[in-house]
This record gives C-alpha cells, sequence and structure tokens, in this order.
C-alpha cells in the first residue's frame, strides 16, 4: 500500500502534465479579400501575425486565395503559442497581410473559425456569398389560386347512409291535412286509440255493476 499511494500520484501528475502539454485548438480565420474595391485575384497570399511573428500554419505559398463567385475567399489558421512561441493566446490581436501589404481589418485571436472580410487600398468588402441548400428533386411551391363561387354544402349522401325522406307536404284543403300542410293521421290514431280504452274501461265496470 505505501508502493501504490506514491506510484499512482507520480502517474496523475505525469498525466496531468503530458495534457498541458498538447497542443491547443488553433484559431481558423476566413471571408472575403479584397483589393481597392474590386475582389482580389485567384492565387492572392493572405497571411497573419501576431506581433511580428508569422503564425500561418501553411507554408508561403500554399493555402492561396481563390475566386468564389462574385468574391474572392480566403482560409488562414493561425497557430496557439504551444504550438509556435509568440502567436495565438487569449486577448492577443491577429494582423494580416495581403501580398505583403497590411490589411486593413484585424481580430483577436480565439480557438475555433472566426469570420472576418478583409479589404486593402480601400475599406469596401466584397462578402462571400450565401449559399441557399435546396433537396435534389424538391419542387418549389406554387400558390393555389383561391377558390371562386359559392362554398361547398354538406349535404353529401355516403354509400350506406341512411337519407331522411322529404317532408308530407300536402295542400292546403286536403281532407286529410289539417289546412296548414301537417297531417291529421297522428292526431286520430290517437284520438282513436282513447275512445277504445274509454269504452273497455266501461264495459267492465258495467259487468261489475250486474255481478
Amino acid at each position: 500500500m505505501r508502493i501504490l499511494l506514491p506510484l499512482a500520484a507520480a502517474l496523475l501528475a505525469a498525466g496531468t502534465a503530458a495534457a498541458a502539454a498538447q497542443p491547443q485548438i488553433p484559431a481558423t480565420v476566413y471571408g472575403s479579400v479584397t483589393i481597392d474595391g474590386q475582389p482580389a485575384p485567384t492565387g492572392t497570399e493572405v497571411r497573419a501575425f501576431i506581433g511580428s511573428t508569422d503564425c500561418t500554419q501553411a507554408a508561403p505559398g500554399e493555402r492561396l486565395a481563390f475566386r468564389e463567385g462574385q468574391a474572392t475567399a480566403y482560409v488562414v489558421t493561425v497557430l496557439h503559442e504551444s504550438q509556435r512561441p509568440g502567436c495565438g493566446r487569449t486577448g492577443a490581436v491577429i494582423t494580416f497581410t495581403v501580398d505583403g501589404r497590411p490589411a486593413l481589418q484585424s481580430v483577436a485571436w480565439e480557438p475555433g473559425p472566426i469570420r472576418l472580410d478583409l479589404s486593402l487600398g480601400s475599406p469596401t468588402v466584397i462578402p462571400l456569398p450565401t449559399a441557399t441548400p435546396t433537396l435534389p428533386g424538391a419542387a418549389s411551391p406554387t400558390a393555389r389560386p383561391a377558390p371562386t363561387g359559392p362554398p361547398p354544402t354538406d349535404d353529401v349522401a355516403l354509400p350506406g347512409t341512411l337519407v331522411p325522406s322529404p317532408p308530407d307536404v300536402r295542400a292546403a284543403g286536403d281532407p286529410r291535412s289539417g289546412g296548414s300542410g301537417a297531417p291529421l293521421w297522428p292526431w286520430l290514431a290517437g284520438a282513436l286509440l282513447v275512445l277504445a280504452a274509454g269504452a273497455a274501461a266501461a264495459v267492465v265496470a258495467l259487468r261489475r255493476r250486474r255481478d
């Protein structure tokens, strides 16, 4: 146990030191480069400096700017100080040269991607075009014309649906109607039933009296 504890502590310290010695993530600056209000020609070289130190990862003559539509695009990887002494660290300012001449823009170093449009001579910049992704084979939506004419009704009979028969409209003066169009047969049937029930009750009462 006395041997294992110091050995574990030594391994932990060694691992911490190795992790601290690993190079940090560099900054990747990208955007457009414009010279005197015009897109820079393909092959224009952009390099990044912190102070007087050239911190561009690519060697001179590599990763040159290229024309992209109506603008010229560049990408520069700016190293961290753990990769090259005197280079990137939090708060350090990155300056740029375009074909050896200082650009008008600068930016603070930070790990990861940084968008920055550069210009030389005139402050006017021509930004990179923004791509609009579209799915292959997808049709563009078309506007449908507004419906015209009277709105549709709901009196549609589906197969197997019971459809009520139209009301029995009778003409005024029909002897089977009350003159208002409503049939009298239900009323007559009810009256006959009441009379029959009354007659049956009277017969039963007379029989009881005779007995």
